[in-house]
């Protein structure tokens, strides 16, 4: 399925797909004789197996269209999308592209050459190295092509099948037809294979007929038959006569070539059309393909000749219906095959059948000789999971389609649970007859399983013994009392709060009624303005969103508290009817599915539309996992589980913009433009340095350039070693040495230069003698503001140990000076952060000094000043904060 990049979300990875209609191909690996591989066609991936083991080992870069054939030689892997082939030599990345004109329709590849066949019946031989076309013949109508091959030891030939039941040879270098054979075949050739026998070919025909044809002296050598459509043939190739047919209702059939008899038959293991059967090499293992979306391994070690399963690599057969996260990377999902099946997303290789729901466990139904089709219940369509007590007993609740019965399940076990829940009064009495369960819910204790009937009753059981606890009763009414329901109409939803003190339940006449699981009274009932159709509730918070639909058929959202019960948020442009509903994880945003294909993204805290995302199919299921990393997506006739990527998590800030309440992306242009062109970086970054003269302003450093300031001295003696660097034992051989009579002596240093000269600059430190440095050069210049200004722009600019060093080497007629800078950079409100910052390590460095100021000083002027504007400047900001601080504490507390 196609899918497109929107602002907050990027296609993952499809999760439950493992192979479709598309024929694979095979090749062994050079060098590694028992490594063999299995490449299947995936939507617009190619997915690389070990067909041993069935265990996937590659996936390649996405196509721009659907695969529609693969193939594969001693280096590459290719792929066919559209009217080109995708080079990938490793199974990853696409490196070149050769073009064949025309949309494929069927094609192989032997020796360095492409025969592809076009929609037109077109012949075309491609060069694989430079991608040439070194052939083309113009197709013809009276030869519809259906099938190929390239009979061994037959140079440069090819032979077709067509719709017409003719076979023809061809030349691929000349382009000649070599020979049309005169046995002509009475139904459509759909398939050809070689044979280990020289000069034979397996023919397989629509009306069931595998025939084995020498096409050295065009004569038929056998034929057997199936009852349909023959797609797959395969023989044994380790000297046992066997031949496997298989046909388009997934029957397979084992067939022994020098008895020319049937040896048995294999049914009910795929269940549509197998697309491939293949024998490995020298051994007694045959890999087989199916569309239903499985993949088997099977050995025939048995007595009989017929082969037994060693490997099962399957998923979904039919369509998903409903989806959920059990955990950080497992999905759950149920489909319109009847199972229940459990995928990891990050490990493809981890994935467990849970099993096929009936109503009795099928190892007592064998034993009572009943037919299994005869237990099976419908599909499922709804699941309510509860982690608190998943070791003990069953966790997952799952409801079946139009089906009474709800049925238990245990993830730690991946298998069906023990009890099937339905009341007795659903089959004691002709009143509620075809009554079916509407709704579930699970307790967030993981005790009580909740379950909602098109007959407006609500039972609470209990999950570990199955026993009844309560039956939810509205005692508005004489009627309703008398049936014991809850709702007058069917239960449309239910859910409990997190703390489990409440069960919120929704009727399809607009009722939302909450009830005290304490003592089972209604507590509460709110009319919504109509149809519930479906409910969610935030696990994040004390939200419920519920879907409603109006008498004219269109559809909104209202979003509900459940403390003040209250609706406080309303969204009705939500797209042309709604599918699937869901909060993300921390509740921020909601999302709504509709049946064009685009999943809107809604920000609760202003009610606007953020994002909207873009699928070729209607999406039908969604939901998050707990840290919000993925978003997992099951969308209409789809069997694949689509996982996207939450970008805010990985990428960091993302930029969000309201969108119009009209916006649908389309495939070229995915994320929203707007009219409006932004303004030049230059002039942001003007208007950022500050927004009026009157406002504070911070610097936009980081801490750690101001925040250590007035404590760097103490931090750099906390990290003085604690021990002095110790002497080398021996003199390194580079120190410089005299010659003597006894031979050589190490050069003597003169220690009584050095001494004087260390204590002469002593001394120069201690009296500040030393040249001064540029940044109080430049102070003690200063005159104006503007002056004061620039060397404050210098000493922003330096590390938080050269400014350390600049503020203690400022000499004390210098001072005065660099308090007149910080008053002037202060009445700016500019770089307030730093000048706090600056202010309190000049009074911690020169603490004394501006003790011993005289009172009619420069310094203690300027001191003076300093202080009257940091007290001002201090009581306006310190207002501002705490009004702040309690709006914002108060916004977190009100109940809105």
């Amino acid at each position: 399925m196609r899918r497109a990049d929107s602002c907050l979300f990027a296609p993952y990875r499809s999760v439950g797909l493992v192979c479709n209609d598309v024929r694979p191909a095979y090749r062994q690996q050079p060098g590694f004789r028992r490594f063999t591989s299995l490449v299947c066609a995936v939507d617009n991936v190619v997915l690389h197996y070990r067909a041993e083991k069935l265990r996937l080992a590659a996936t390649s870069d996405s196509f721009p269209e659907k695969v529609t054939h693969v193939m594969c030689d001693k280096n590459c892997i290719y792929g066919v999308a559209g009217s080109r082939i995708g080079v990938l030599p490793l199974c990853r990345d696409i490196t070149r592209w050769i073009d064949t004109v025309k949309s494929t329709k069927h094609c192989i590849i032997f020796g360095s050459q492409f025969v592809v066949v076009d929609v037109d019946n077109g012949l075309r031989v491609i060069d694989v190295e430079d991608g040439t076309i070194a052939l083309h013949i113009e197709g013809s109508p009276h030869f519809d092509i259906s099938a190929l091959v390239h009979p061994p030891t037959y140079v440069n030939k090819v032979l077709f099948g067509s719709s017409q039941g003719k076979l023809r040879l061809y030349n691929t270098r000349t382009g000649k037809m070599i020979h049309e054979f005169a046995s002509k075949f009475d139904a459509p050739i759909v398939r050809l294979e070689p044979t280990p026998a020289v000069d034979v070919i397996a023919i397989g025909l629509q009306n069931g007929r595998i025939i084995l044809h020498n096409v050295k002296t065009d004569e038929t050598v056998c034929s057997f038959r199936h009852d349909n459509a023959i797609t797959a043939i395969g023989f044994r190739n380790d000297e046992a006569p066997l031949m496997t047919t298989a046909d388009e209702t997934g029957m397979i059939a084992v067939w022994d070539l020098e008895k020319r008899e049937l040896l048995g038959r294999i049914s009910g293991i795929h269940t549509a059309a197998v697309t491939s059967l293949y024998f490995m090499p020298g051994e007694p293992v045959m890999i087989s393909t199916s569309e239903d979306n499985s993949m088997r391994a099977w050995i025939l070690d048995q007595a009989d000749g017929m082969p037994r399963q060693l490997v099962i690599h399957e998923g979904h057969s039919e369509a998903i219906q409903t989806i959920l996260f059990t955990g950080q990377h497992e999905v759950m999902s149920a489909g319109l095959d009847g199972s229940l099946r459990k995928y990891s997303v990050e490990n493809q290789a981890m994935r467990h059948k849970l099993g096929s729901a009936g109503t009795m466990a099928k190892a007592k139904a064998k034993k009572m000789h009943i037919d299994l089709d005869s237990i099976k219940l419908e599909p499922i369509v709804e699941i309510a999971m509860g982690t608190t007590r998943s070791a003990q007993w069953d966790n997952v609740l799952c409801r079946h389609r139009d089906t009474l019965v709800v049925t238990t399940w245990t993830t730690s076990k991946s298998t069906q649970g023990t009890h099937r829940l339905a009341h007795k009064r659903f089959t004691k009495t002709d009143t509620w007859q075809g009554t079916t369960a509407t709704s579930i819910a699970i307790s967030p204790c993981g005790n009580f399983a909740f379950i909602g009937y098109s007959s407006g009753h609500i039972d609470q059981y209990n999950v570990q013994s199955a026993r009844l606890k309560r039956t939810f009763v509205a005692e508005l009414t004489e009627e309703s009392k008398e049936n014991g329901v809850a709702h007058d109409t069917a239960v449309c939803g239910l859910t409990v709060d997190a703390l489990g003190h409440e069960l919120i339940s929704g009727g399809r006449d607009g009722r939302l009624r909450f009830w005290d699981l304490r003592t089972g009274k209604m507590k509460a009932t709110l009319k919504a303005t109509g149809s519930i159709v479906k409910m969610v509730s935030c696990k994040a918070n004390s939200l419920l969103a519920v879907a409603l639909e109006n008498l004219d058929g269109s559809s909104f959202v209202s979003v509900f508290d459940i403390l003040t019960r209250k609706a406080v948020r309303v969204f009705k442009t939500i797209g042309n009817g709604l599918l699937a509903l869901e909060f993300s994880s921390n509740g921020r945003w909601l999302l709504t599915s509709d049946a064009e294909g685009y999943i809107r993204i809604w920000e609760l805290s202003t009610s606007s539309l953020i994002d909207v995302m873009l699928a070729g199919s209607p999406c039908i299921g969604l939901s998050f996992n707990e840290t919000g990393h993925y978003l997992a997506t099951c969308h209409a006739a789809e069997r694949a589980i689509y996982v996207w990527a939450n970008k805010t998590l990985f990428i960091g800030t993302i930029p969000l913009r309201s969108l119009p309440l009209d916006y649908k992306p389309s495939w070229e242009q995915t994320r929203y433009i707007p009219d409006v062109e932004d303004a030049p970086m230059e002039e942001l970054t003007a208007k950022l340095e500050q927004l009026d003269a009157s406002l504070v302003t911070y610097s936009g450093l980081a801490p750690s350039r101001w925040a250590n300031l007035p404590n760097i001295a103490i931090i750099k003696e906390r990290n003085r070693p604690v021990e002095p660097p110790k002497k080398p034992k021996q003199a390194p051989f580079f120190l410089s040495t005299a010659p003597t009579l006894d031979g050589f002596e190490f050069e003597k240093m003169d220690t009584e230069n050095i001494e004087n000269e260390e204590r002469k600059i002593l001394e120069a430190k201690r009296s500040m003698l030393e040249m001064e440095s540029t940044f109080s050069t430049k102070l003690r210049r200063a005159k104006s503001e503007a002056d004061f200004i620039a060397c404050f722009a210098d000493l922003k600019q330096m590390s938080v140990s050269a400014t350390d060093f600049q503020i203690r080497t400022l000499s004390e007629d210098v001072l005065g000076k660099f308090v007149r800078m910080l008053l002037a950079v202060e009445k700016t409100r500019q770089n307030f952060d730093l000048t706090q910052a600056y202010t309190a390590a000049f009074t911690k460095i020169h603490g004394n000094s501006l003790w011993k100021s005289d009172a009619d000083d420069e310094l203690t002027e300027a001191l003076a000043e300093l202080g009257d504007l940091q007290e001002e400047i201090w009581t306006e900001y310190d207002t501002l904060t705490l009004h702040n601080v309690a709006v914002v504490q108060w916004a977190k507390n009100a109940l809105l």
